[in-house]
């Protein structure tokens, strides 16, 4: 037993030695595995740790008239940033959010600003936007940003930071169809998680705005950007404390590209000083290439409420306006189009064989089962260019009847109405006529009305404006576009676009001729309909109507007046509708000679 006692010492010592040596060895092996192996790792995490990606948007394309007048720019805006994840304080959240408060409270002194921010809103932009950086002051003026300064200069997370926003430097102007922008909400941005801070883009939100973001598919430019520019980024390396340190690279944003429309800038002017206090729409086509030289409706909006600062008392208002002016009468509004439908009957009346000197007797009424429909007066025997001039109810209806449906949609469809018409922005398809539409059996009486644009049949004023202009090019049923030409930032031609063709009216050029002879003794006989619209100094093609429309006790009369024109060697369309009018005659007519002799310069 003694020999064993006295090597008990030793064994312990070895066997302690032993766990020793296996620690120094596991050590060793965790050093290199961490120095090592892992060197990569690590340096990345203290990398994500150090190192934030800034992303920058680009600057948005401008969007101009064709005669270069400049409808949507982008101007510098000055914003208070604080970048809350560095200005955490140690302990609990509330210290953190006093802090937070007490920063902003400080600023809004030092610049005379109204301090609206509340508790909750920065908890919530901490749990639905985090990384961030939160905005409690917008829009600072020269001296505003020199006193927020020296709050920044002294606070972590604090940035005074330029960025642009929308400015619509005619305000109301073609409000409609530019639309408006807002910045891209970050939570639904693809490239959210590749960028700490993360600075969106302005994207449209309505009108070319929005349509032209990206340049659509069908132009055959999807290399070419459209309003919407590329992003650019910085990495940058930041202190313990969360300010820069060092600026490791980047990529500069690629801008957008600009569009040129086709609007004429004088044209939109005056059509919406002739609508100015009506509510109604306009529309003037180049009846050859389908571009669309104005667009207007009314009422309208300031495209400055919503930029470059938003406005949030009178957007509020437009929302709960009850005649809806952010409303586009021209693109979605369906109205029964009323006698401005009988050119295109004519042509049907034509088209089945019928002669232009058959002639029709108007009594003043016309009967029809146990109904019957006025017209404007008894105008005795009417043959066709008689029946356009006076707008003669009678001899559209009885000459409707004979037609049948089928027929009279036929022309109907060939001139666009019920589709929409490819101009790329919303807008209504219309209603062709039918039992379908109507949601009951078809009779000889909805053949009746809809031979004088009443009842089953609805249009939108540029679908209106696109049937006239085929009436005066010879039958071509062109594509309606507002797109001119796109353009990079430095004025350089991308793209410029071409007249497209949608479709030929199936009639032939001397049956337009005889249509074409009525709507000028519509303007210029003694006792034409539209004789108010006459003018020494340019020869107008025209065509009156109204319909009515609402209950039996609260009726309502949309009026029109649609024509054409030729004038130094182009050739133009257009389409007024003004609602609560007296007639076409009365209330459009005196408009449209109004719009041209001032558009044109013919006082």
């Amino acid at each position: 037993m003694a020999p064993l006692r006295q090597n008990l010492p030793f064994t312990r010592l070895l066997v302690l030695s032993g766990v020793i040596l296996l620690g120094l060895c596991a050590l060793g092996f965790k050093l290199y595995l961490e120095q090592i192996r892992r060197t990569q790792s690590h340096n990345s995490r203290i990398s994500r740790q150090s190192i934030r990606m800034i992303r920058h948007p680009a600057l948005r394309g401008r969007i101009y008239t064709s005669d270069f007048q400049l409808l949507a720019d982008n101007v510098p805006v000055y914003n208070v940033y604080l970048y809350l994840a560095e200005m955490r304080r140690p302990g609990s959240m509330r210290k953190t959010l006093d802090h937070i408060e007490a920063v902003i409270a400080r600023i809004a002194e030092v610049t005379g600003r109204e301090n609206t921010v509340t508790r909750d809103d920065i908890i919530r932009h901490i749990n639905i936007k985090p990384g961030l950086p939160f905005v409690p002051f917008e829009n600072l003026n020269v001296g505003e940003i020199a006193r927020a300064n020296t709050v920044a200069m002294t606070v972590e997370g604090v940035a005074i930071t330029p960025e642009t926003a929308r400015i619509y430097p005619f305000g109301q102007m073609a409000a409609h169809l530019i639309g408006y922008t807002q910045l891209r909400d970050p939570a639904q941005a693809a490239d959210r998680r590749d960028y700490f801070y993360y600075l969106p883009d302005q994207v449209g939100v309505s009108g070319l705005e929005r349509a032209y973001n990206q340049l659509p598919g069908e132009i055959g430019l999807q290399s070419v950007r459209g309003l919407c520019g590329i992003p650019g980024y910085d990495s940058v390396r930041v202190d313990h404390r969360g300010f820069v340190d060092q600026v490791l690279g980047g990529e500069a944003p690629l801008n957008g590209n600009s569009l040129i429309t086709t609007l004429d800038f004088d044209a939109q002017r005056v059509a919406e000083n002739i609508l100015s206090g009506q509510e109604g729409a306009f529309v003037l086509l180049d009846a050859d290439t389908g571009e669309v030289l104005a667009m207007a409706s009314s009422p309208t909006f300031n495209l400055s409420d919503f930029s470059p600062v938003r406005n949030n008392a009178n957007v509020n208002k437009l929302r709960d306006d009850p005649m809806s002016p952010q409303f586009n009468r021209a693109l979605l509004g369906g109205y029964m189009p009323g006698s401005i439908i009988k050119p295109l009957v004519s042509l049907a009346i034509l088209n089945d064989g019928i002669s232009p000197a058959e002639t029709v007797e108007c009594t003043g009424r016309t009967h029809i089962g146990n109904s019957s429909i006025g017209c404007t007066g008894q105008h005795g025997q009417v043959d066709l260019e008689l029946g356009l001039e006076r707008s003669c109810n009678a001899y559209f209806t009885v000459r409707g009847m004979e037609l049948g449906l089928e027929k009279i949609r036929a022309i109907m469809e060939a001139a666009g109405f019920g589709s929409t018409s490819g101009i790329g922005l919303a807008e209504t398809a219309g209603l062709l006529p039918g039992p379908k539409a109507k949601g009951s059996r078809w009779t000889a009486f909805d053949n009746a009305l809809v031979s004088i644009g009443q009842g089953t049949i609805k249009v939108s004023p540029l679908q209106a404006a696109v049937y006239v202009a085929a009436l005066a090019n010879g039958g071509k049923v062109m594509y309606p576009t507002l797109l001119h030409e796109i353009r990079d930032p430095q004025g350089v031609l991308l793209y410029s676009a071409a007249p497209r063709l949608r479709r030929r009216l199936p009639v032939t050029q001397s049956q337009l001729e005889i249509v074409k002879q009525g709507m000028h003794r519509v303007v210029n006989a003694p006792r034409g309909s539209g004789r108010q619209a006459q003018m020494k100094q340019l020869t107008l093609y025209g065509k009156t109507g109204s319909a009515e429309r609402g209950p039996r006790h609260n009726r309502r009369k949309d009026t029109f007046f649609a024509c054409f024109t030729y004038h130094e060697g182009k050739t133009y369309a257009a389409l007024l509708l003004v609602a609560d009018g007296d007639s076409g005659g009365s209330t459009c007519a005196p408009l449209m000679r109004r719009f041209f002799s001032d558009w044109l310069n013919l006082n």
